[in-house]
């Protein structure tokens, strides 16, 4: 359960920013982009390091949210209101959910801490893992799912008043890429010893949001509709 808990922990800090009305002073919007880039870019090369499938939860949760803080930085320097960043908490909200749910299903099955133990657990549980691969590949940032759509508004936003920025930005990015391409690379290596077994209810939740997680990235209309609601 650990990391639902870390998930809807940082789901509703971005609500409540989005709710609250938060304003920056002017003199730090760039310091606040900075430090959301830096948390993103630290917090993936921490979780490199890391065997605990449980921390790793964590960090993927504050990686997430320092986009969203970016994204709401973002907003300020290009004079948007904080609402511009409701595609990033949308987006996080589906790939997030997904990503925490199946680590913990593994997590409350496999009974073990250490990520090596899960190597091969596609062998077993295939469906499974591609939806844990779809998520990964959501948060990780990757072209064609929803995470892209918000952080490709961030890059574009961004680069128009400080391509610097931008670059380091990009770079994290990357970095954070690698964080989440580590447990499908473990997931997909290797041979399992148990296999996950989930009722029609869990497969047909776990099915909607992988295929959520991807119309979003395909139609990211969809999202641009809501944001105008809020415009």
């Amino acid at each position: 359960m650990l990391p639902l808990i870390a998930y809807f922990l940082a789901a509703l800090a971005m609500l409540f920013i989005l709710m609250s009305g938060l304003e920056i002073a002017p003199e730090l919007e760039i310091p606040a982009a900075v430090a959301s880039i830096t948390a993103i870019g630290l917090f993936s090369i921490i979780g490199l390091f890391d065997r605990s499938i449980i921390r790793y939860a964590f960090y993927s949760a504050i990686i997430q949210f320092g986009y969203f803080a970016l994204d709401v930085s973002t907003a300020f320097l290009i004079d948007k209101s904080v609402w511009f960043a409701i595609i990033q908490l949308i987006n996080f909200a589906v790939a997030g959910c997904l990503f925490a749910l199946i680590v913990s299903l593994l997590h409350n099955v496999v009974g073990k801490d250490r990520m090596p133990e899960y190597a091969g657990m596609y062998e077993k549980n295939q469906g499974l893992v591609l939806a844990l691969a779809i998520s990964c590949l959501a948060l990780g940032g990757m072209p064609g799912f929803n995470i892209f759509v918000g952080e490709f508004i961030i890059y574009s936003s961004l680069f128009t008043i400080h391509p610097a920025l931008t670059l380091a930005a990009v770079f994290a990015s990357l970095v954070c890429f690698i964080f989440y391409f580590r447990i499908c690379y473990v997931m997909f290596a290797g041979k399992a010893e148990k296999t996950i077994k989930l009722g029609f209810l869990s497969k047909a939740f776990v099915g909607l949001l992988a295929i959520l997680i991807i119309v979003l990235g395909v139609v990211p209309h969809i999202l641009f509709k809501v944001l105008e609601w809020f415009a």
